[in-house]
């Protein structure tokens, strides 16, 4: 007999009717996070990709943009956005001064359709100028507003460190606003590289240099180049954006854990995806001088898709750049950053030396560089453009511009 206690389970077909009524409001409010600086990169993207009709549909803050997606939009951003680093869809925004006031109105946010049969969930607490602080107290106020909405619908997930949804709960200027991570593992997580050498560069940084790159040489260089090529990131970004192959089509996105997902609608986005992917019309090569960062690049580059990339043993101070004979050359490289000063004077020294031997080359060269000084470089480039940003959490400067010929 059942306990007539217990409330009676949600039927898959009753959830089904719920998700489709909450899917016909959409466009719904999303958030998509990029690494400080890089904002003005991500809504090129975003405008490039048809994510947005145009800039005025954007509201660009610090570390991210603001805009409204469809479902299908929030699986195409996942998949195809380069530089962003998470794809936030914003549930609920409130007034929360206090618990009381957190719990009641967290309550009208729409759980079962994100978190539907799941057994559990995890909650991200963060708060800013708010009478409410992170911490259990909030955690375990939101998790029995969603016990207290799904329960009479026989659904009892619990709130754990770890699960495939997580919902961020942000509390800044006593409001509160809920969203669900629909990316998972952060997006510059792409699957692809596997093997890493010292100091890399992370992907959606790698990507946002040769996005800049590209632009710069009109998406049309005859080579492109990392001279200090570690293992392999920034080669491996220049191929996917030149081949206009999909960042994410070899990784898992928590969206797909969500009650309202719908697998067709990932494959269509992936089978447009692919319909678009380019044959590679550019020699993309990279040196290195390090025996054990170019086995590393080997083995991330061994996939059909990197099959044409060349890799060469080589000190890039002295290599004979005039020999890849560049008519329009992309040059892109994480050089040498220099922790302790000592290092930081060598790293100077590095970077001149480089660009001194490309620009003996004669040829046309557009430059990309990571750095964390950039005024030795700037010498050597016109048109320059500054743009300070983080690599793995630390300070760095992204430099680009023409290479002036010696």
């Amino acid at each position: 007999m059942s306990d007539p206690a217990q409330p009676e389970r949600l039927s898959r077909a009753a959830l089904e009717r719920r998700v489709k009524r909450w899917l016909l409001r959409a466009p719904f409010d999303c958030y998509i996070q990029v690494t400080p600086g890089l904002e003005e990169l991500l809504v090129d993207e975003l405008l490039a990709e048809g994510l947005a009709p145009h800039r005025a549909a954007l509201n660009v803050s610090h570390g991210g943009v603001e805009l409204r997606l469809d479902h299908a939009d929030i699986l195409r951003a996942n998949l195809s956005l380069r530089t962003a680093s998470r794809v936030l869809l914003r549930l609920g925004t409130f007034p929360a001064a206090s618990p009381e006031m957190l719990y009641d109105r967290a309550r009208q946010v729409p759980w079962e359709t994100q978190i539907g049969f799941l057994e559990r969930y995890a909650l991200a607490i963060t708060a800013r100028n708010s009478k409410l602080q992170a911490g259990d107290a909030v955690a375990n106020t939101v998790a029995s507003a969603i016990a207290r909405e799904l329960r009479p619908l026989g659904l009892y997930p619990r709130s754990a460190d770890a699960a495939e949804l997580t919902f961020h709960v942000r509390l800044q200027d006593d409001r509160c606003t809920v969203s669900l991570d629909t990316s998972g593992q952060l997006l510059h997580r792409r699957g692809v590289r596997t093997n890493v050498h010292t100091a890399p560069v992370r992907e959606t940084l790698a990507a946002a240099m040769a996005l800049e790159g590209l632009a710069r040489t009109g998406g049309t260089p005859d080579v492109v180049i990392d001279p200090f090529c570690g293992s392999g990131t920034l080669l491996i970004e220049a191929v996917d954006a030149l081949t206009h192959s999909a960042p994410g089509r070899q990784r898992e996105f928590a969206f797909e854990h969500a009650a309202w997902f719908r697998p067709g609608t990932l494959r269509e986005v992936r089978r447009r995806s692919e319909a678009g992917v380019k044959p590679l019309r550019t020699r993309v090569i990279g040196v290195d001088n390090d025996d054990d960062a170019l086995a590393a690049a080997r083995a991330n580059v061994a996939g059909a898709a990197y099959a044409e990339v060349t890799l060469q043993h080589a000190d890039s101070t002295l290599f004979d750049f005039s020999s890849l004979v560049a008519r329009r050359g992309l040059a892109l490289a994480n050089l040498p950053y220099g922790v302790r000063l000592g290092d930081r004077r060598q790293a100077a020294a590095t970077t001149n030396a480089f660009l001194a031997n490309l620009a003996a080359s004669g040829a046309p060269w557009v430059v990309v560089l990571l750095v964390a000084d950039p005024e030795p470089a700037l010498k050597w480039l016109e048109d320059a453009r500054v743009t300070p940003t983080r690599n793995g959490g630390l300070p760095v400067t992204m430099v680009s511009g023409n290479l002036v010929a010696a």
